[in-house]
């Protein structure tokens, strides 16, 4: 049985970040099915008929919500990416923890597009960015996003780790070895991004 939660009783100000918040909320709680108008307005305190001010409709308030998530996670590892003494390993360090930080969230963003409009145009240039960061970690030098191998498989490895940590189907005390199988990757990196390497 699912528990009820009070609502916020939203007042004034800026309505669509309150229900954008409220989804965040029931997303981490009851996972993308859980998550719909109706609860949100319901949470945020407000008429059922207000998020429609808003978002046309479920798809466009959750992949509004994947914005939120694209920006954070981009937040979060740009300082790594932009630090030639940070690894990509470190960077896999902090995208882990934002999954686990983030359960409801991460599985919206990278889960199925039966909850978000993967052609609307914020959710793309969100995803689109924090990809990029990964790019300049991962890439070689002046090569396109698309067409670079290296990234691909950094976040083949660190998204395959969080898929295998969500499911538990890496032993527990393994967890504390996150770093060091991250290491595992940074050689073939390294020659990949070196002038020349294949």
């Amino acid at each position: 049985m699912k528990s009820k939660t009070p609502t916020r009783g939203y007042h004034h100000g800026d309505l669509r970040t309150a229900l954008i918040e409220a989804g965040l909320e029931l997303l981490e709680r009851e996972g993308p099915g859980g998550v719909s108008l109706r609860a949100v307005a319901r949470l945020a305190g407000v008429s059922q008929a207000a998020p429609y001010a808003h978002f046309a409709g479920k798809r466009d308030l959750m992949s509004a919500i994947a914005v939120i998530g694209f920006s954070r996670l981009r937040d979060l590892i740009a300082p790594l990416a932009s630090d030639p003494a940070q690894s990509i390993g470190d960077l896999g360090v902090k995208y882990i923890e934002f999954a686990k930080g983030n359960p409801g969230l991460y599985t919206l963003m990278f889960g199925s597009s039966e909850y978000i409009d993967s052609r609307d145009a914020q959710l793309s240039h969100a995803s689109r960015q924090a990809f990029e960061l990964l790019v300049r970690k991962a890439g070689r030098k002046g090569s396109s996003a698309v067409g670079d191998p290296g990234p691909i498989a950094a976040w083949s490895l660190v998204h395959g780790l969080v898929m295998l940590l969500m499911n538990e189907k890496i032993p527990a005390e393994m967890n504390e070895r996150l770093p060091e199988i991250l290491r595992l990757l940074e050689p073939g990196i390294a020659e990949h991004t070196r002038e020349g390497g294949v």
